[in-house]
């Protein structure tokens, strides 16, 4: 009798490891295939968001997502040029809301590294986009890069680039190597594909660095008529006040300044002229004490110190 139970235990024994290795095994097996499935996948970029989810979001001026999207897909395809592309734009975009200037920087450099790499990588008939984003990017990266801004925005031109802002873009780049002539060619353009009261005051202050100043007063005296921006107004009467000041035309250019102050009692540039026009009436007196005042205002105006120093 306890002979036989013994026995009994034995096959219970076996019965039991025997199970459990078969279910083990099975898990294993079940493991290894989902973990080569999965590999699988990932090496076929199933997990990857869809160049046209991208587009959808491109669509939508969801610009976020659609960085973020490209931004991951390049982490598996570096060299896709049609992804760089939308990285690069989407990069531009974000860039022109910003308003920490850390930020603005990282996605400026981002959208013309991107850019630069599509170049290389995309069909000839897609390059005058990316031709005219880039231009604009150079544009915002300053002095140094206006040249390139001017090369690429002529490459969009010359492409049939049906983009109003490319004039525009062209006379700012112009400006910032202080080719003023020529950037007025381009603003006058411009403002005939799409006039506005900033156009008009670009194309104004350009004509006063050329120094053509009696278009310049024409375009100034234009702004003033059609602009409800209150900031802009006040621009534009310390240009005038400063072109007068050049003609010798010191009433015409006290009446400015005094306009000036009248609504914005705060302005240092206003006080500042006030004490040039006192200065050329031989009152140096007076001429101080609105220097000082500009500077009480605004400790950094460099006219203002320049003329209390002296």
């Amino acid at each position: 009798m306890k002979q036989n139970k013994e026995k009994y235990i034995l096959s219970s024994r076996h019965h039991f490891f025997t199970g459990n290795v078969f279910i083990i095994l099975a898990v294993f097996i079940f493991l290894v295939l989902l973990f080569t499935v999965l590999f699988v996948l990932k090496q076929n970029d199933f997990f990857l968001p869809s160049l046209s989810s991208v587009y959808k979001d491109w669509n939508n001026g969801d610009y976020v997502s659609c960085y973020e999207k490209t931004s991951r897909i390049l982490t598996r395809r570096p060299l896709d040029g049609a992804v760089l592309a939308m990285h690069g734009f989407s990069s531009y975009y974000i860039f022109t809301g910003q308003i920490n200037v850390n930020d603005e920087r990282n996605y400026l450099n981002d959208a013309v590294t991107s850019l630069r790499k599509s170049w290389y990588r995309v069909a000839e008939e897609e390059k005058p986009e990316i031709a005219y984003i880039l231009g604009k990017a150079y544009y915002h990266k300053g002095f140094y890069y206006a040249d390139l801004s001017l090369k690429y925005l002529a490459y969009a031109l010359e492409s049939g680039a049906d983009y109003k802002d490319i004039p525009e873009f062209c006379g700012l780049s112009l400006s910032l190597l202080e080719d003023y002539e020529k950037a007025v060619e381009y603003f006058t353009q411009a403002l005939s594909n799409k006039p506005s009261d900033l156009l008009l005051y670009t194309l104004a202050d350009t004509y006063a660095k050329i120094p053509d100043y009696m278009k310049a007063k024409q375009y100034f005296t234009e702004t003033l008529r059609v602009t409800q921006d209150d900031l802009l107004k006040l621009k534009c009467h310390n240009a005038m006040g400063n072109i007068f000041l050049s003609e010798k035309l010191y009433q015409e250019a006290e009446t400015e300044f005094q306009s000036i102050i009248e609504k914005d009692p705060d302005s240092a540039d206003a006080y500042y002229g006030l004490g040039l026009v006192q200065e050329s009436r031989g009152d140096v007196v007076k001429a101080r004490a609105q220097w000082r005042k500009a500077l009480r205002l605004n400790p950094s105006h460099a006219g203002a110190r320049e003329k209390l120093s002296g």
